[in-house]
């Protein structure tokens, strides 16, 4: 059987192999798991008074024991009781209304040495036990839930001493293996450790003891002072036989007791070596002794008997025996068998019995020690599986061996030697130059410093070979790159080597760098380093800083305890050694002084386990009893003085240093078992070596997976086998491990054939996009995508392509068939043209689709199914393969090497994009066969046919998520209120307003832009237009799609200038020529200038004259050519833009090639300025050196200003204050010697600027010299982050909350002010909790003793501003918000508000509203509060959207919404119980009534509706709803008809009807707006002297046609007959007028021909501009009209004056029939007698009238109103009309009444004048 095995690190200090094998796995664990053993007497006791509503327990245990006490938790009433009974559970919980028994049920043992892992629940009034996840038991409390009381406390697995009187006084404590014990959130074993006070561990120890799993047959060994065992009392009724056999060299110790009744009692003890028996009974002893030696460390076989008549022992067939005195009672056994020692209270008990082994001084060495076998008790047999309390025991007997056994594998020379990674930056030259290093580059030695303390690094310790190399010490630069961890270094070097962490050789030889250690427990430090020069010399390539070197740091060694991690480790007096000639070795102690590391690691005594001492007595050193046991920090220190009583020695260190558990396999062997049988694993084939001492270490298998053809067994009590999944070390070394095999089938022969495989590797020769430009189908070629295969020639049918994802914007097709996912075409289908894309729309601008295929699947095979082994020879450039682990497997695998095909069958293989711009990436495959069986069968094979090369190709499709960036900023210039270009170069963006402006197009300037692109920019198509303000601020767009950013262009308008942008000279050859370009020379300037040829026009002013633009400086054709005269030349430039121009100096150095000197740049340091202020450039900052130049000759030439701030030159003048020059250009050495040349800081908030300088002197130029600026702010910049907390929580402010971010501030211990209190909560020091503070420092922030603390509130949001303030600098900063996020703590109950009765209707669905059932919860929302609630006994509940179908909870935030219904069936009386939750909080138990009502419809109101004929629409109001009535058939309606519909009225379930609807249709109804019964009777408006038709329209009486008979309307027609004629004017009928000789005309005439009704014009009208006719039933009136009662004819009053019979009219057809006239003479001559009175008294009284007019021209007493409305409607009209009004006077409503329509001058002129009314005049 061959195996592999890998070391791998888990948590909780378990280091652990896993062994692969065929066909079975097993796992071995080699640790101290968080395992906690207890024998019988332990217990853990919480001294807590726990109060709770709630209730949750969870432990797990392992025992054999079937009786034992799991968890109590004790009140003086209340109580809950975990024990077990009979192996099986049982829970007892009281809260003061009565007992609850929970029992398991009886198959559910849990007394057979697994694990189980038991819950218990108790919420509000319901209790649950939970066994193993699967078995659950539950119960419900009488009398509701109270609050737990526990006023006792709560213990584990004991009661402590605790009597109280619930608790069974028999029921023993637990003895096995407990872990993940946690009650109420709380970790119990998490430590077993004691607190005086809180906590108490009694007898307990880390991990899972042995003796819990020893067998019958197993050896007791006893190894200490205190050790022994309790059995199940030797019963003795007069006789017993016990039998044992014992290895030991102890002189003195009690072996057996056994107490009986009465003080009885039998005991065996060894005395002096030989051992003594003892039996005690009614006040008479007898001793019996040995003669046999059995203290000599050899095996001795005991057998003891006791009878009525004698005792008897036994010593390896040596008996010895006496006689008892008589009794008169027999000997009755009570209480357990003590063995090998005794417990304390019995200890106490016995000591009145002299016995020799146990003083009556003295309770300690009263305890048997070695080892123990085969008891018997009346030939029964006691193993360790048996034992009810046992102590300082262990299973199996070892020799006593050295201390020195099995060291630790891991040495400190190989953790100190262990190296630092270097960096990797540069490969290549790394390994060339670490070359250089070993031979004789750089030597490093080791710098020693003390613990907490400092020491020199000298050039001893760092030092550069230096020979040949001409450079100085102070040029070779040590830049740190990795600072020390444990320490730090101080550098007294310039403050900018300092900010770089730089430092010279020089350095170090001058004793400028120290390192100080923090004082950490750490044995070594380092830093990382480069090595460079800075020297204008050419260095080696190992002098140019691409390497990083390590530089070690070590403390002194001392002395130094080594410890396996998590472990324990025995002290012995080789470890401890103290010397003292006159002093006894036992009357020495230790004790154990300060600066101890607790969390590290603590003593304890073996007797007191658990215990931190702090000293010990040489005794228990030299006994083996002292232990120092690891827990936390791999490094700490332990501090040790020894004294004699009355001397005390020098302190000692003893450093610890935990080293992390190693394992190694040391036997692993096959074994080799026929059919059928059984094998034993021995050591020799399965045993594991660890790095740590065998005592220490508990090592232990686990089977993983278990064979197929066979079952692991382990030998048990009685020689039992039995299967077993877990077993430990020493059960394999006592042979008590076999495989036993159970396959009981014929094992069929598998032969292997081997095929060699031929590999195929694709390869994609092309792969072209198709661009498409129109909307048709295009088709896919070879020329686009082409693949072939190496090494075999595979036709184009037969290589075929699976398309993985179709394209999105368009379709694939295969001649007329859409590909689809997973669809196959072949490289013969694109050859032959039949692959085609088709676009589904044509697209609206640019865009792109893919669609992504598969050649062939990334899987190999074989014939033989060889697992394959693919490795990754090239990685993704763009993106990183993971592997995704299995759900037992903690976490994921990036950056993957290698994987299998099981990973891809698996598809836990995926390639992960790094989310870059970039549309593709690929990886190198190589698959190869692998597995154990690789040197196998298989080893013969041609292995190089078994691997290949996989290349693999990753379309990445790209997606919009980047916003457009803005490349340049800067502000637009421009003059006065001209027009300006834009180019790309300003501007990037899509405009919005603009306020001093408008950008506008360049081809039309009156159209203005809005949205443009950037090739408008490009191409000069958009202009600015300036209006307004000089300065302002516009935002602009650019969008792409889909992102977008905005920005501000500045846009400011000044008078037109030129500005020098750069002038840096030119250099030139002696006699040669040079090219001016816009390097040297190059404008600016805020005027509209379009092209290169207006930007600049130049001048010379030497002679001859001469021009150039700008564009002739871009395309370099001017030339300087220098005459060989003169180092140094100057000429002087004209630039002119338009109307301005300016004077430039150009300045030419002459380089000559006789000169070999250089110009150096000594010092170019960054400059110190504070914000707003000048600060002025010295000799150190810049200066240029030359041995033969003056300074006056070293000219600096500014190349590129400062972005936020200016160069001044001051220059002091005699007599005066001196002038200044902003922006020189050019400056000397001399000048900044002198201290003329000023750097001004202008821009506010800036932290750094900077400009450039080329430096020319007499013989060299040195080009672009950068001087840095560093701006000191003048106030504290201060950066904050917002901080989330719990509810009622607090947080420490740590220093990442208030950065000062500014280098200039590092260690300024400032202020932080708070502006005013918190809202919700408060800033603390931890040093004085619950003091609120409003100002703290930043010392105390870096120390982490700031803190908020919130108040408890339900507000989710909070926050304080705050400051800087240093009055040390006198600055502060500006205000800062910090905002806290609270998270909600869910600990409030739901609250019900409202829960009425619902009031529905039978048998209908009815919703539910707040306002019937209502809960609210200060923290949680309405969709987070449940309804729990029982069935409704009257119905179901459901969602409104489906009401047919029940529903078993909803929430708060659904009733809100609306959501809930009850359906109602059954009883008209009912309801639920509900309950409302939060998840975690439930709110009381409550019922929600329903009580429907019968539902009843009745018709109220059914008075009909009364309607006028025709089409008119007439509304109902029901309920609010237009219901409209129209009606139809009105022509064929009579005078009056009636109508009606039939209705029913329903409301499920109850309904109405059909009831009947009655309309009456009338002529004779009188309708509102209705002034007559007629069809038309409108009445009719004429201008003074005109004349007016009344038609149909105004005039129609047609209706009264309907009051006859249908019959008989035919026989008659309708005629009117005019009983009063017009005042003013006549009524004709064509050329007749209608006189009162011939008053007739009929409705046939009006329909026809129409009347009309002529206007005179006469003096009488100068009043009356309109004149008003009216005809109403019964009435005929003019507007004009006199004061007397105006004639009227009723045309209804006698029918037979209107209305005639055709008969007695004849007419010729066409024309106007007319009444009969009256052939009598008198009928003619009065009427015309009367009328011509009436004119002659009508002319002469006008006359008069008008006479009386001429006098004063008077105006008209009211308002002439053109549209004169009829008079209002009612049940009659009025017959009466105004005197001698022309239009009726308009009342208004008021009180009292007024006319609104009188004219206002005539009114006043009335009330002042009161003129006297004349003849026919009269006030209205």
């Amino acid at each position: 059987m061959i195996g592999t095995w890998t070391l791998f690190e888990a948590d909780n200090a378990i280091s652990w192999v896993r062994v692969s094998t065929s066909p079975g796995h097993l796992l071995l664990l080699t640790s101290f798991f968080p395992t906690a053993s207890l024998y019988g007497e332990s217990y853990v006791g919480l001294n807590i008074i726990e109060v709770s509503s709630e209730l949750s327990l969870q432990l797990k245990f392992q025992t054999s024991k079937p009786q034992g006490l799991l968890f109590l938790a004790a009140g003086v009433n209340d109580y809950c009781i975990i024990e077990l009974l009979s192996g099986n559970l049982r829970v007892r919980v009281n809260l003061g209304t009565g007992e609850l028994v929970l029992l398991s049920e009886q198959r559910l043992r849990v007394d057979d040495l697994a694990w189980h892992l038991v819950e218990l629940f108790c919420v509000k009034d319901h209790v649950s036990l939970v066994i193993g996840k699967r078995y659950e038991v539950t119960g419900r409390i009488t009398g509701g839930m109270h609050n737990l009381h526990f006023q006792h406390g709560i213990y584990i697995a004991g009661r402590g001493g605790l009597d109280v009187s619930h608790l069974d006084g028999q029921l023993p404590n637990f003895r096995g293996c407990m872990e993940d014990v946690v009650f109420n959130q709380r970790e119990i074993l998490s430590s077993l450790r004691s607190y005086p006070g809180f906590k108490k561990v009694y007898e307990m120890s880390l991990g899972c003891s042995d003796e819990f799993f020893a067998g019958e047959d197993e050896v007791i060994n006893f190894f200490s002072s205190r050790s022994y065992v309790t059995f199940p009392e030797w019963k003795v009724q007069g006789d017993g036989l016990l039998e044992f056999a014992l290895q030991t060299g102890t002189q003195q110790a009690l072996l057996l007791f056994q107490s009986g009744r009465e003080g009885d009692f039998v005991s065996l003890e060894i005395v002096k070596g030989f051992l003594k028996a003892h039996v005690g009974r009614n006040r008479s002893d007898t001793r019996l002794s040995s003669f046999r030696l059995v203290s000599d460390n050899q095996w001795h076989e005991i057998q003891l008997r006791f009878t009525e008549r004698y005792l008897g022992l036994m010593v390896d067939e040596q008996t010895v025996r006496t006689n008892l005195p008589l009794q008169s009672k027999l000997f009755v056994s009570a209480g357990l068998l003590f063995v090998g020692g005794l417990d304390r209270h019995k200890r106490e008990e016995i000591k009145r019995l002299e016995l020799a082994s146990v003083p009556g001084k003295s309770a300690g060495g009263i305890s048997f020690k070695r080892c123990l076998r085969g008891l018997e008790a009346n030939s029964e047999k006691r193993a360790l599986k048996d034992a009810f309390v046992s102590k300082d025991i262990s299973a199996g007997c070892k020799m006593k061996g050295s201390d020195n056994e099995n060291p630790f594998a891991t040495t400190m020379e190989k953790l100190l030697l262990a190296e630092v990674p270097l960096s990797t930056a540069d490969s290549e030259v790394g390994k060339a130059s670490l070359q250089d290093v070993s031979s004789c580059f750089l030597v490093l030695n080791n710098l020693e410093v003390q613990e907490g303390g400092q020491a020199l690094l000298e050039q001893s310790h760092m030092d550069v070979e230096l020979k040949d190399l001409g450079i100085h010490q102070s040029q070779i630069l040590f830049k740190i790159k990795e600072i020390p961890v444990h320490g730090f270094l101080r550098l007294d070097v310039s403050p900018g080597q300092g900010l770089e962490k730089v430092f010279t050789l020089l350095d170090l030889e001058q004793g400028n760098v120290w390192y100080v250690h923090d004082g950490s427990e750490e044995p070594r430090d380092y830093f990382t380093f480069s090595v460079s020069s800075n020297s204008k010399r050419e260095v080696p390539l190992y002098l140019q800083g691409h390497v990083s070197y390590l530089f070690n740091i070590v403390l002194p060694e001392g002395n130094l305890l080594l410890v396996s991690e998590n472990s324990k480790k025995r002290l012995t007096p080789n470890i401890i050694h103290i010397s003292d000639p006159d002093t006894d070795s036992l009357s020495l102690s230790v004790s154990v002084l300060g600066n101890f590391n607790s969390d590290a690691g603590f003593l304890e005594n073996i007797n007191d386990p658990g215990r931190a001492i702090n000293g010990f007595s040489y005794g228990d050193l030299r006994d083996g009893n002292m232990f120092y046991v690891h827990r936390g920090h791999p490094n700490s220190r332990i501090l040790l003085r020894a004294n004699d009583g009355e001397l005390v020695s020098s302190t000692v260190v003893l450093q610890v240093m935990a080293i992390p558990w190693d394992l190694a396999v040391a036997n692993w062997t096959v074994v080799a078992v026929q059919q059928g049988n059984s094998v034993l694993i021995t050591q020799s084939n399965l045993s594991v070596e660890v790095n740590g001492e065998r005592p220490e270490v508990d090592t232990r298998y686990v089977i993983t997976y278990p064979p197929r053809f066979g079952q692991i067994q382990q030998q048990g009590p009685g020689g039992k086998w039995k299967q077993i999944s877990t077993f430990s070390q020493r059960s394999v070394d006592q042979s008590q491990i076999r495989y036993c095999t159970t396959f009981k089938d014929l094992q069929l022969e598998n032969l292997v054939f081997p095929i060699t495989i031929q590999w195929l590797k694709f390869t994609l020769l092309k792969n072209v996009a198709l661009e498409i430009r129109k909307i048709n189908r295009h088709v896919l070629n070879s020329d686009h995508l082409q693949a072939m295969t190496e090494g075999v020639e595979v036709a184009e049918r037969e290589l075929h392509f699976k398309l993985l994802t179709p394209p999105k914007k368009g379709k694939l097709l295969l001649g007329t068939e859409v590909l689809q996912t997973n669809s196959v075409f072949s490289q013969q289908n694109i050859t032959d043209g039949k692959i085609s894309y088709e676009p589904q729309e044509r697209p609206r601008e640019h865009s792109q689709d893919i669609f992504r295929f598969l050649m062939s699947e990334l899987f190999a095979q074989t014939l033989d199914k060889r697992t394959f082994q693919y490795t990754v020879t090239k990685s993704p450039q763009h993106g990183k393969l993971k592997l995704i682990r299995s759900s037992d497997s903690p976490g994921n695998q990036d950056n993957i090497t290698a994987f299998t095909d099981q990973d891809i069958l698996g598809e836990r293989l995926i390639y992960e994009h790094d989310d870059s711009e970039t549309q593709s990436d690929e990886f190198l495959l190589v698959a190869s066969t692998a597995g154990p069986d690789q040197e196998g069968a298989f080893g013969d094979l041609d292995t190089e046919h078994l691997s290949t090369e996989i290349k693999v190709t990753v379309s990445v499709e790209l997606k919009n998520d980047e916003k457009p960036v803005r490349v340049v900023d800067k502000v637009f210039r421009l003059c006065g209120t001209a027009s300006a270009y834009f180019d790309d170069g300003q501007l990037l963006y899509i405009r919005q307003d603009i306020p001093n402006g408008d950008l506008v197009q360049a081809s039309d300037p009156a159209q203005k832009l809005y949205r443009f692109r950037q090739e408008d920019l490009q191409e000069g198509r958009v202009l600015f237009r300036h209006r307004g303000a000089d300065s302002a601020c516009f935002v602009l767009f650019v969008m792409d799609g889909v992102y977008y950013t905005s920005s501000l262009l500045e846009v400011c308008v000044s008078d037109p200038y030129v500005r020098v942008v750069n002038n840096t000279g030119l250099l030139v050859q002696r006699g040669k020529d040079s090219s001016l370009t816009t390097a040297n020379l190059s404008v600016t300037t805020n005027q509209d200038v379009r092209t290169d040829h207006e930007r600049a026009a130049c001048w010379s002013t030497a002679q001859p004259p001469g021009s150039f633009s700008m564009h002739d400086l871009k395309q370099g054709r001017v030339i300087y050519r220098h005459d060989g005269s003169g180092s140094f030349d100057m000429f002087t430039l004209t630039v002119r833009v338009k109307d301005t121009h300016l004077y430039v100096g150009v300045y030419v150095q002459v380089d000559s090639e006789s000169h070999q000197h250089h110009t150096r740049i000594l010092h170019s340091k960054t400059l110190v300025v504070e914000e707003g202020k000048p600060v002025k450039l010295s000799r150190e900052r810049p200066q240029a050196v030359h041995e033969d130049l003056v300074p006056s000759e070293a000219v600096f030439i500014v190349r590129t200003l400062p972005v936020h701030g200016y160069l001044r030159r001051s220059l002091p003048e005699e007599g005066s204050v001196g002038t200044e020059e902003k922006f020189p250009l050019m400056f000397t050495q001399q000048d900044v010697d002198d201290g003329y040349i000023h750097y001004v800081q202008t821009m506010p908030d800036q932290q750094q600027d900077r400009f450039i300088l080329d430096v020319m002197s007499g013989f060299q130029a040195v080009s672009r010299l950068e001087i840095l600026v560093d701006v000191v702010p003048k106030q504290i910049p201060l950066a904050v982050q917002n901080f989330t907390v719990q509810e009622g929580g607090s947080k420490a402010l740590p220093e990442d909350y208030f950065r000062i971010p500014s280098k200039h501030f590092e260690g300024l211990d400032c202020k932080f002010v708070l502006l005013k209190p918190l809202k919700h909560g408060y800033v603390e020091n931890s040093h004085f909790p619950r003091v609120k503070l409003m100002k703290f420092t930043r010392k105390q922030v870096e120390n982490e003793l700031i803190s908020y603390v919130h108040d408890g509130s339900k507000e989710l949001l909070d926050s304080f501003t705050i400051f800087a303030n240093s009055s040390e600098l006198g600055k502060q900063s500006v205000p800062q918000t910090l905002f806290v996020t609270i998270e909600s703590v869910n600990d409030e109950a739901p609250v019900i508000t409202a829960n009425k009765i619902l009031k529905g209707w039978v048998n209908s669905v009815t919703e539910i509203t707040r306002d019937e059932l209502c809960a609210v919860d200060g923290d949680s929302p309405p969709q987070d509060l449940a309804y729990l609630f029982s069935p409704p006994s009257n119905g179901h509940l459901a969602f409104k959207s489906i009401p047919g179908r029940s529903i078993q909870n909803f929430t708060q935030a659904q009733i809100n919404e609306g959501q809930i219904v009850f359906v109602h069936t059954g009883a008209m009386s009912g309801g639920f119980n509900f309950q409302v939750t939060d998840g975690l909080n439930f709110a009381p138990r409550q019922i929600f009534s329903i009580t429907p009502r019968a539902l009843i419809i009745s018709l109220e109101v059914n008075r009909g509706l009364s309607i006028f004929p025709g089409k008119i629409l007439i509304s109902l109001n029901v309920s609010e709803q237009l219901i409209l009535y129209q009606h139809m058939d009105w022509e064929n309606t009579g005078w009056t008809a009636e109508d009606s519909f039939t209705f029913t009225v329903s409301s499920l379930p109850a309904a109405l009807g059909p009831e009947e609807f009655h309309i009456t249709i009338s002529y004779e109804i009188n309708e509102p707006g209705r002034q007559s019964r007629l069809l038309a009777n409108t009445g009719t408006v004429v201008k003074e002297g005109d004349k007016v038709l009344i038609d149909q329209s105004k005039l129609d009486v047609s209706n009264l046609l309907l009051k006859l008979p249908k019959s008989q309307r035919s026989s008659y027609e309708i005629w009117f007959q005019v009983i009063s004629l017009p005042h003013h004017g006549t009524l004709t009928v064509g050329e007749r007028n209608i006189t009162k000789r011939k008053p007739n005309f009929s409705q046939y005439i009006i329909n026809k021909f129409g009347v009309t009704y002529l206007h005179p014009c006469q003096q009488q009208c100068a009043f009356t501009p309109d004149v008003s006719f009216l005809v109403t039933d019964n009435l005929v009136t003019i507007g004009l009209s006199q004061e007397k009662p105006v004639p009227t004819l009723d045309v209804t009053a006698s029918p037979t004056r209107v209305i005639w019979s055709p008969d007695a009219t004849r007419a010729s057809p066409g024309a106007p029939t007319q009444p009969r006239e009256s052939s009598h003479p008198l009928m003619v001559i009065i009427p015309l007698t009367v009328a011509l009175f009436l004119l002659i008294v009508t002319v002469v009284a006008s006359w008069v009238w008008l006479l009386g007019q001429k006098a004063e021209k008077a105006k008209p007493l009211i308002k002439p109103q053109n549209n004169l409305e009829p008079p209002t409607a009612g049940p009659r009209p009025e017959r009466t009309v105004p005197a001698v009004t022309v239009t009726p006077l308009l009342r208004s409503s008021g009180s009292p009444p007024t006319w609104v329509n009188l004219d206002p001058d005539m009114v006043t002129l009335c009330r002042q004048t009161n003129p006297a009314l004349k003849h026919n005049q009269d006030w209205v």
